[in-house]
């Protein structure tokens, strides 16, 4: 954008990227405070019914599933501006038409627009974030990204609050029609910032991407850290080509990149993000309080929008403790209190006792507590992180459809689960948190202060990667990763394209990967 360089533009991109986070929370959240009240029913009378309700609530999801898929298949076409450019004009379409909608087929139609768009944007923004943000500052940058949709969340339970006190169709139809402001703003925006320097790179788009990694980092071409990073990028990619192109079976391979495991990684942690039970929350808090503890609907409307906000403050606080702690022992001490939290909700509820009741709604909001501290933004950062750069758009895209999966039968399911089973759903979702731990514990790789390039290294060396990254030294040097990456001794950067060699800029002076 204009002339902007180094930490400006970093701020701009980030900017982006938050607002379409932030518009993510928001469409997750808004519609739950809205479909049990009087005008919205009036319109929609068929929502009445639990198994419709889960339906039209769910097909967001179903849409972002379809989002991701698409992504899957022509998001490293597209690149990673066009694919969110392109989702963000679904989201402005999907959101019109819900906005205007006077049957249940056009609501429906216009929240699987939406979901399309938001399938795209969700599953490339992280990856466009992390591979324009420096190695130090990558977890940094896309965990605020998480803190914007839990933003988005809070704004969503507080616009529906504030809306409540209103009658007519304005109370359901303009907190609907909110959600185009940020579409908009990043429809307009996106092509203005620069593309991945990484994806340029890929596509053999040399000149280009390091022209484009040179305003991101602020350092002229010949600067020797940046030479660094172009050579380490270079490196991996050098590593990671073949002759043929990209063929889907690639993704269930072993071999020195490990692609497989790295795509289970992904797919893991996006899936436990929804099957952790956060929609309970986050969704349905309103109906839930009311049929759960037994609260009036404008109680119930003001506590969760309460417990949104304070949703949004632990995400924030989780970018100083997914940093500080790491990413595996974030995700393990979260991943228990929120298992202890669902395990005591259903014994306290099952007593019957009003106090008893207060209370267990009390450990619902600490059990959000838990996951805001870790599971908002930390299961994006990760399987961005965790992809190879040949790889990276469809094992994020496949990562995406396992969130969506799982998120559109999670919502689905809630609504009948709660009229059937009532208290006991607790249960379900208390069994699952317990089974994320032995996961997390035995197979995550932590990702914490390693470059993306550095990674692939990682996964590269003999035996268990995960007890690879805990004896390897941060800060590996370019001679030791091509070496473990098989690489022969020549440079992997043309000089024509890309400058001289490392080796002979900075003479003598080791260069690292991060």
């Amino acid at each position: 954008m204009g002339g902007m360089t180094g930490l400006p533009l970093q701020f701009a991109v980030a900017s982006i990227a938050t607002c379409a986070f932030w518009l993510f929370g928001y469409d997750m959240s808004v519609m739950g405070g809205l479909i049990t009240e009087e005008p919205f029913l009036s319109v929609f009378p068929e929502t009445k019914n639990p198994n419709v309700q889960g339906i039209i609530i769910a097909v967001l999801e179903l849409g972002a599933l379809i989002g991701s898929i698409v992504c899957l298949m022509y998001g490293d076409k597209m690149g990673r501006r066009g694919a969110v450019w392109v989702g963000m004009g679904f989201m402005v379409v999907g959101g019109i038409l819900q906005a205007s909608a006077f049957h249940v087929a056009q609501l429906g139609v216009g929240r699987v627009l939406s979901g399309i768009g938001l399938g795209l944007q969700v599953a490339t923004v992280p990856t466009w974030q992390s591979e324009c943000a420096k190695p130090k500052t990558q977890g940094r940058w896309v965990m605020i990204e998480g803190g914007l949709q839990t933003t988005g969340v809070a704004c969503g339970q507080w616009i529906g609050y504030a809306f409540f006190f209103t009658h007519g169709q304005i109370q359901w139809r303009m907190p609907v029609a909110i959600q185009l402001i940020p579409a908009i703003i990043v429809f307009c925006l996106i092509m203005f910032l620069p593309e991945s320097p990484r994806w340029l790179i890929k596509h053999g788009k040399i000149e280009q991407g390091v022209h484009n990694l040179c305003k991101l980092r602020g350092l002229p071409e010949d600067d020797p850290v940046l030479k660094a990073e172009l050579d380490s990028i270079m490196a991996t990619f050098e590593s990671q080509k073949s002759e043929a192109p990209f063929q889907y079976k690639e993704l269930f391979q072993g071999g020195t990149s490990q692609t497989f495991r790295r795509m289970c990684l992904g797919f893991f942690i996006q899936a436990a993000q929804q099957l952790s039970g956060i929609n309970l929350v986050s969704t349905y808090a309103n109906q839930i309080l009311g049929q759960s503890f037994n609260l009036s609907p404008g109680l119930s409307h003001l506590i969760a929008a309460c417990g949104g906000a304070e949703y949004a403050i632990c995400s924030v606080l989780s970018v100083f403790l997914i940093e500080g702690l790491g990413r595996r022992k974030a995700f393990l001490i979260t991943s228990s209190g929120m298992t202890i939290s669902f395990i005591l909700i259903p014994i306290l509820l099952s007593r019957g006792e009003r106090n008893m009741q207060l209370a267990a709604a009390g450990l619902l909001f600490l059990f959000n507590t838990f996951f805001g501290l870790a599971w908002v933004g930390g299961p994006f950062l990760y399987s961005a992180e965790i992809a190879p750069l040949r790889t990276r758009a469809q094992i994020n895209g496949i990562s995406a459809a396992a969130n969506w999966i799982f998120c559109f039968i999670v919502v689905m399911t809630i609504p009948p689960s709660f009229a059937n089973i009532g208290w006991k759903t607790y249960i379900v979702y208390a069994v699952l948190n317990a089974s994320f731990i032995p996961i997390i514990y035995f197979f995550l790789v932590e990702t914490k202060g390693r470059s993306l390039e550095e990674l692939d290294v990682i996964f590269a060396a003999p035996g268990d990667p995960v007890k690879n990254e805990q004896r390897m030294p941060h800060n590996i040097s370019i001679a030791e990763g091509r070496r473990i990456l098989g690489l022969d001794d020549h440079g992997v950067v043309d000089e024509k394209s890309a400058g001289e060699s490392i080796g002979e800029e900075v003479g003598n002076k080791e260069v690292d990967y991060a």
